[in-house]
């Protein structure tokens, strides 16, 4: 199969806690260290496959085996569902650094209300990936990061994919950068637990990996048996049709495609907003006559169904929310975010909201709303256009009733 591995040659630095850090100028190559966002879960879900194949568990097998206190609406969520985005999870339940133990993520998703029926239809969710990362914790009795390493990694001879096991020095890693340049530091700069990235995070995002070393897990996974066998291979990856698996979490873009038919494969890590996987991707595909592929993973931004007209009071307090970022006005954003943020107790606190606000404002760029729907259970939805970032989709948690108090806010990126 013809394939070909692309590094976007941008800035590293040496120190990722500071917004202006040396700049390195150090090549991007096949070998620097990127965040590879959701495509953490094909990891999570190849460990799923793994341990079918070992018989220790069952794409049947419900939570309630695995967490007996599971509530009645939830036991018979099966592991299958978790895979396919059917289970009914949210997109998530909280802020990807928030520090929140396995035990804690357990318990906030079995409280979280479903967005339908387990098997009704798709919704992607980081949630339940993470629930399955519990899951792989549980079965196997190690951590993630220590079942990834031992049964993927070890045997392909890769070394530079992972979280903290691969023991990265600060140098090796790509920083991220805003679309107006501020550096957005290494996934390994942020809060993480002693184990890896805290629950919100582990098992659907988070991973640190290599365009090599990604090209030898592909390569592994599609046209070998060293990582499974083919029949539980062929549950969630399927070597014989075209597939493109991707993630983001804004600022970082990873993504594959595969075309079988055409002996061709292509790899793309971007750590710039300002030049994005998926834009340099089109852009590719025109000059080597690439269909467009349905792209999974941090991509998706297409709406939910059954969406309806949210109530006028919460469009007005959203508008005005997007007109105050908008503003860059720091004293009236403390004030919105005062007057229509509850003060939940794990909840970041005021000067960190707004920290993130003004860096998402530099991001984005200018933003307006184009749509707010409501939906009879789980988040709201914001759908805004981005002069920066295309479109945008916000999952808006905020109370059903006056006075729609915001309780937290989750953004998904349009290629």
């Amino acid at each position: 199969m013809r394939f070909s591995a692309l590094s976007r040659r941008t800035r590293l630095g040496a120190h990722a806690s500071h917004d202006q850090s040396p700049v390195s100028q150090i090549p991007f190559t096949t070998s620097t260290v990127v965040q590879i966002g959701s495509n953490t879960k094909d990891f999570t879900a190849v460990a799923i496959l793994q341990l079918r194949q070992a018989g220790t568990l069952s794409m049947s097998d419900s939570l309630g085996k695995f967490f007996p206190s599971a509530p009645p609406e939830k036991r018979s969520i099966t592991v299958g569902q978790l895979m396919n985005h059917r289970a009914g999870f949210p997109l998530g339940i909280g802020g990807d650094f928030a520090p929140l133990g396995r035990e804690a993520l357990i318990d906030s998703a079995m409280r979280t209300t479903l967005l339908f029926p387990p098997g009704a239809r798709e919704s992607y969710s980081n949630t339940g990936f993470s629930i399955l990362a519990a899951i792989i914790e549980q079965v196997s009795g190690t951590s993630f990061d220590q079942y990834v390493q031992q049964h993927m990694l070890s045997p392909l001879g890769l070394h530079r994919t992972g979280f903290l096991l691969p023991g990265f020095k600060p140098g090796e890693l790509a920083h991220g950068y805003f679309a107006r340049g501020t550096d957005h530091g290494t996934m390994l700069a942020k809060p993480h637990a002693a184990d890896g990235p805290w629950w919100n995070l582990r098992g659907n995002g988070g991973m640190l990996s290599t365009v090599g070393d990604m090209h030898a897990f592909y390569k592994a996974l599609f046209e070998g048996e060293s990582l499974m066998t083919p029949a539980p291979r062929a549950l969630r990856f399927n070597p014989d049709e075209p597939i493109g698996l991707a993630g983001s979490d804004g600022v970082n873009f990873f993504l594959y495609d595969r075309f079988p038919g055409m002996q061709t494969g292509i790899i793309i890590a971007s750590t710039n907003a300002a030049s994005r996987a998926p834009q340099i991707r089109r852009e590719l595909g025109k000059v080597l006559g690439l269909p467009d592929p349905e792209v999974g993973g941090g991509e998706t931004v297409a709406r939910r169904p059954g969406g309806k007209a949210a109530p006028a009071a919460l469009v007005g307090i959203l508008n005005e929310f997007v007109t105050t970022i908008g503003s860059g006005d720091a004293v009236r954003l403390r004030q919105f975010i005062a007057q229509h943020f509850a003060s939940d107790a794990d909840a970041p606190s005021v000067d960190d909201r707004v920290q993130r606000m003004n860096r998402m404002r530099e991001n984005l760029g200018d933003i307006s709303v184009e749509s707010i729907e409501m939906f009879d259970q789980g988040p709201f939805e914001m759908r805004l256009k981005s002069s920066l970032q295309g479109t945008v989709i916000v999952s808006v948690m905020a109370d059903h009733a006056e006075p729609y108090r915001i309780h937290g806010l989750q953004f998904r990126v349009g290629g």
